[in-house]
């Protein structure tokens, strides 16, 4: 067998034990709440990768993970990094990770204070991670992430908003906005973007 059959292999096996991992923790401290439509059942067989991730992704990825859940655990870090790949699957956001996680309001070539899609990346402070070891492990996770959502384990079941449950955002209220799952400290949502836009 040659080394990168045993590669793929180590790494598709890699992948669905995370991901069992994932299954186990979610139903063991029910903080998820499935929806009405049930994630579709994915053999060993069936784990393909969409395509390799390129590290700028990855980086983006990572970053939104960071500033928007590093306090949060695994379940809920993967979440929020799989809205983003959700996003960007759909035509109505970018198609480009980078291009969904910096999405805003720009002037002048640069995003306007407040009027960006992740409030971390238009706060006005820094957007260098400080935490070594924490921005470690989120590129890691970020990875991850991807590999498990492009092979359909989506534990979000496809979410494409999310706020945390202390809040009540405007687009909340949306009625074409469908509620999947409470996820850590996060609420998350499924938008219906081919009838409405959402209000900001």
């Amino acid at each position: 067998m040659s080394v990168i059959k045993r590669s793929y292999k180590s790494r598709i096996v890699f992948y669905t034990v995370i991901f069992l991992l994932a299954c186990l923790i979610a139903e063991k401290s029910e903080r998820v709440q499935e929806s009405k439509r049930p994630i579709p059942v994915v053999t060993v067989h069936e784990v393909l990768r969409a395509r390799d991730i390129t590290e700028p992704e990855v980086e983006c990825l990572a970053l939104n993970v960071y500033f928007e859940a590093r306090n949060q655990d695994i379940e809920s870090q993967a979440a929020v990094a799989m809205v983003v790949l959700n996003r960007a699957q759909d035509p109505f956001w970018p198609n480009h990770i980078c291009d969904v996680v910096k999405q805003g309001s720009y002037s002048d070539g640069s995003v306007r204070r407040n009027k960006c899609q992740f409030s971390w990346y238009c706060d006005g402070l820094s957007d260098r991670p400080y935490e070594k070891e924490t921005w470690t492990r989120t590129l890691k996770l970020a990875e991850d992430s991807y590999y498990l959502w492009s092979s359909g384990r989506d534990i979000t079941n496809g979410a494409t908003n999310y706020h945390a449950n202390y809040i009540q955002p405007k687009w909340g209220s949306d009625f074409n906005m469908e509620y999947v799952a409470t996820i850590g400290d996060h609420k998350f949502y499924r938008w219906d973007t081919q009838k409405k836009v959402a209000i900001n």
